[in-house]
C-alpha cells in the first residue's frame, strides 16, 4: 500500500517487479521442458514494457508487450513448449501491469481508484475464504477447484461490495473523494469487480489443474506463489481500466469526483 500511495516511478517499479515474478512462475508452469530462452525473453519483455511506460505511455508499452509476447511464443515453440499458453500469459500479465500503472497515474483520483481496486479484490478473497470455511456446502466448480463453495463465492461478493462502500466513505472522510460519489453505484461496481476477481481466481485454478500444478510457486510458504496471490487482480485491472477509458476517466466513472 505504501507503493500505491507513493505512485510515480516507485509504484511502476514495484508493479513491474511483481509482474516479472508472476511471469517467471507462469513460464515455469506452462513450459515443462527446459526453457532458458523463453524465460529470459519473457522477463525482459515485462521489464522493457515497464520502462517504455515510464518514458512514453501505456499504448506504446502495450504494443511492445504484444510484440514481445509473440516473440516469446516463437521461442517457446523452438524449445518445444506451448507457444499459445506462453505468449497469452505474458501478454495478459503485461496488459494487467499497464492497466494498474495507468489507473494510478490518473490525475484526478488515481490513488483512490487503485486503493478501491485492491481493497475490493482482497476483501473478496478474505470473505470467500471465511464464509467458505464457516458455512461450507456445495462446491462452486468441483472440476476446477473443489474447495471453493457457493457460500464462499456469495460471501466474498458481499464482503467485496461492503468493503468497497466502506473504503469510499473513508476516502471521503480524508478528502480523497468528493461528496458527489454515488454509494449505490459504488456498491454495484464493487460487486461487479468482486465477481470478476472470483472468475480470475477460478481461471488460474483451472490452468493449474490443466498443467497438473498445485501452486504456481513457493515464494510464500503456505500460500503458494505470487500468481496464486495476484490471480484475481490480473483479470480485474484491465476490466476496470477499460471501463475508466470508456467513461472518459476515473473522475467521470460512477461520478467519482475529487471536487
Amino acid at each position: 500500500m505504501a507503493a500505491v500511495y507513493a505512485g510515480g516511478i516507485t509504484f511502476l517499479a514495484v508493479v513491474t517487479g511483481l509482474t516479472a515474478i508472476v511471469t517467471f512462475e507462469w513460464i515455469r508452469m506452462c513450459c515443462p521442458r527446459r526453457s532458458p530462452g523463453t524465460l529470459l525473453l519473457a522477463i525482459a519483455t515485462v521489464a522493457l514494457s515497464g520502462a517504455v511506460f515510464a518514458v512514453w505511455d501505456a499504448e506504446i508499452a502495450l504494443v511492445v508487450g504484444a510484440g514481445g509476447a509473440v516473440t516469446v511464443g516463437a521461442v517457446a515453440k523452438f524449445e518445444r513448449n506451448s507457444p499459445l499458453w506462453t505468449a497469452a500469459g505474458v501478454f495478459i500479465f503485461i496488459l494487467s501491469m499497464v492497466s494498474i500503472i495507468w489507473l494510478r497515474a490518473e490525475e484526478a483520483i488515481g490513488l483512490a481508484t487503485v486503493y478501491w481496486l485492491f481493497v475490493v479484490v482482497w476483501a473478496t478473497d478474505s470473505g470467500a475464504y471465511i464464509f467458505g470455511k464457516l458455512i461450507g456446502g456445495a462446491s462452486l466448480a468441483p472440476r476446477i477447484s473443489p474447495k471453493k463453495t457457493w457460500a464462499g463465492a456469495i460471501g466474498g461478493l458481499a464482503t467485496g461490495a461492503l468493503m468497497g462502500v466502506v473504503l469510499t466513505l473513508l476516502l471521503q472522510a480524508v478528502g480523497l473523494l468528493g461528496s458527489s460519489v454515488e454509494l449505490l453505484l459504488i456498491a454495484l461496481a464493487s460487486a461487479l469487480l468482486s465477481l470478476c476477481s472470483q472468475v480470475g481466481d477460478l481461471a488460474e485454478s483451472g490452468v493449474k489443474r490443466y498443467f497438473g500444478v498445485k501452486d504456481s510457486g513457493s515464494w510464500l510458504p503456505g500460500h503458494g506463489g505470487a500468481l496464486d496471490r495476484l490471480d484475481s487482480l490480473i483479470l480485474v485491472a484491465p476490466i476496470l481500466a477499460f471501463a475508466v477509458l470508456l467513461a472518459g476517466g476515473s473522475a467521470t466513472l460512477l461520478t467519482w469526483t475529487g471536487n
